[in-house]
């Protein structure tokens, strides 16, 4: 079997408009290993995260090389069919030729083709829709993996009720974080950087307060929620001065996970962790890949419980068709964003 198929590919790295393009490629039946699936990809969110791997910016991580001749297929995670399973038993036992799919990780998923390990897929229910399904697994793995790290920033013995803050709170990983928090007992404040975005997240997702950085009291409004409790924890994904704002506000001995930071928000002033002892974490998805199979399966079932309770947490954009990915990618970072951009393919 062979099939050909169009990718979104690059040969080197930088900005997106100069270096992704649409090539034409193969795919052989004997690329397909043992433990391997290929899935024909119905659509699959473009993440801040993908452009700054593609575009080598230090928020990507370690830059891998692209080897001279070939081309690298951006894209992790996906919605799509299966078309053709490896040989693997226990890959037949779970998974069939047809079925629908969600995805994480998979290497290329901004080709309209993607070869998937077994172990990577989730069924996907008729009643979840293809545009949640695609943007599921990532964003509550980061959500899961944040928790985490706040769990074990807590100083024993832990007192009830737990505080969290959250800046970015109205950002595809934000609400998630939100509303696992709450499902486990744990009360979060909400931070969003203006009035209008505070207004639409409290209206969208009523419950814990939101209150806007634009505000010059906003420190203060924090502290009349907390209501003389104590906030050990803050996440931040902006990076640069809002982690020393948070500084200001977490209480002595506290920790600020960060998971991710704004293109022109390179750094802190470290000192301004000093006053409170205020201990500085980074976190990312990277840890998750540490995990034993059990849990990254409990992450995937925590995915698929969200996206059938709460759809509301997953919010789409815009969605463009495959043809139209620069338009996509400048969506991502467009001001007033709300939701995750996704790229389709043809039907």
């Amino acid at each position: 079997m062979q099939i050909e198929f169009r990718a979104i590919v690059q040969s080197e790295y930088g900005a997106p408009e100069k270096v992704l393009r649409i090539a034409e490629r193969q795919f052989k039946s004997e690329e397909v290993g043992a433990d391997d699936v290929l899935v024909k990809v119905i659509a699959r969110p473009i993440h801040p995260g993908d452009i700054q791997i593609l575009s080598a910016l230090p928020q990507g991580g370690p830059v891998v090389p692209i080897p001279e001749g070939t081309l690298r297929v951006p894209g992790f995670e996906g919605v799509g069919t299966i078309v053709r399973l490896g040989t693997n038993p226990e890959a037949a036992k779970r998974f069939s030729e047809g079925q629908r799919v969600a995805f994480f990780p998979a290497k290329g998923s901004w080709g309209e083709y993607v070869v998937v390990r077994y172990n990577s897929l989730l069924p996907v229910p008729n009643e979840i829709p293809d545009q949640i399904a695609a943007q599921m697994l990532i964003n509550t793995i980061t959500a899961s993996v944040l928790l985490k790290a706040g769990h074990n920033s807590l100083k024993a013995p832990i007192t009830l009720p737990v505080y969290i803050l959250q800046n970015a709170a109205s950002s595809g990983v934000g609400r998630l974080l939100t509303q696992v928090a709450l499902d486990r007992g744990v009360r979060p404040i909400r931070l969003v950087r203006s009035n209008q975005s505070a207004e639409r997240l409290q209206s969208a997702l009523p419950g814990p307060p939101v209150y806007s950085t634009s505000d010059s009291n906003w420190k203060e409004q924090v502290r009349d929620a907390l209501g003389g409790r104590k906030l050990e924890v803050a996440f931040d994904a902006i990076g640069g001065k809002a982690i020393d704002d948070l500084a200001e506000v977490v209480d002595d001995g506290g920790t600020i996970i960060n998971f991710g930071s704004l293109d022109s928000n390179m750094g802190t002033n470290i000192y301004s962790l000093v006053p409170n002892n205020v201990a500085l974490k980074s976190v990312s998805i990277l840890s998750w890949f540490r995990l034993t199979d059990a849990e990254k399966q409990k992450d995937f079932e925590l995915a698929l419980s969200l996206a059938t309770h709460h759809p509301e947490l997953f919010e789409v954009a815009h969605e463009y068709e495959f043809g139209d990915f620069q338009k996509a990618i400048q969506h991502v970072s467009s001001p007033g964003k709300t939701g995750v951009v996704l790229l389709k393919s043809p039907a």
